[in-house]
Parts: structure tokens; sequence; C-alpha cells
């Protein structure tokens, strides 16, 4: 997460990104975490582990600790709609952060406002006769 903080927060916003953090901890723990590395976007919580279960995001493999909620990162489009899902621990399926520039990107992309890769498809025969 605090890559998230360093790498990735200060380009959310002039980007028009949000992100979203849903914490299984309890409200004073899970503000905790969001001061100490400077989180600005929203920590939802789930504190009661609903949200988990419901999404079937939850490994009961360890009996002593389970319910584990399983590290997922969604990446929405503007209209909500997945456009990709990581999952695992560690580095096994948690996206980098460019990965997820690389994401925001693409879905930027798809927009129809987006015309500044639409300038370079321009034909050299049209640039050339927009100059003369």
């Amino acid at each position: 997460m605090e890559n998230y903080v360093r790498d990735l927060q200060p380009e959310l916003s002039v980007n028009y990104c949000k992100l979203i953090a849903v914490s299984v901890d309890d409200q004073q723990t899970t503000h905790k975490f969001r001061a100490r590395i400077g989180a600005a976007w929203p920590f939802l919580i789930d504190a009661d582990r609903k949200l988990i279960n419901e999404l079937d995001i939850v490994d009961n493999t360890d009996s002593v600790h389970s319910p584990i909620p399983i590290p997922y990162t969604f990446v929405l489009d503007a209209n909500r709609e997945i456009y990709k899902i990581y999952n695992g621990w560690w580095y096994v399926g948690r996206p980098t952060v460019e990965e997820l520039r690389h994401d925001l990107r693409a879905l930027i992309a798809r927009r129809d406002d987006y015309a500044y890769d639409r300038a370079w498809d321009v034909s050299e025969a049209a640039r050339t006769k927009a100059f003369l």
C-alpha cells in the first residue's frame, strides 16, 4: 500500500481516477493504518467480514485464523464494470503500481473524448497537405 501512496496516489486525481480500499480490520485499526501510510483515498470497513463472504473471497484453509480475506484488486471502468481482476498474496497476484498505470491508461484511451492517440493516426499525406 505504501507504493500506492508514494507512486500512484499523486497521479490519480489529475487523471480522474479513484482508489478505494476495503479493510476487514476494526475502524480504529483501519484509521491508524490509513494515517500511517498517508492514504488520501477512502477505506471502507468490513469488520464483520460480510462483504468478503458475499464475494466469496475467503481462504478457509487455515483452521486457526479463518476466515482470511484473499487480497483482490478490481479495476473498474467509468460504468463501474470490471475491466481486470488481480487476486492473490504478496507479489504473486497483487498488481504493481505500473500494472495499474497501464490498466488506467487503457481505460482512459477507450473514452470517446480521448483524442491524444488519434492525432497521430493522421496519414503522412494529410499532415503534408496541412502544412502547405
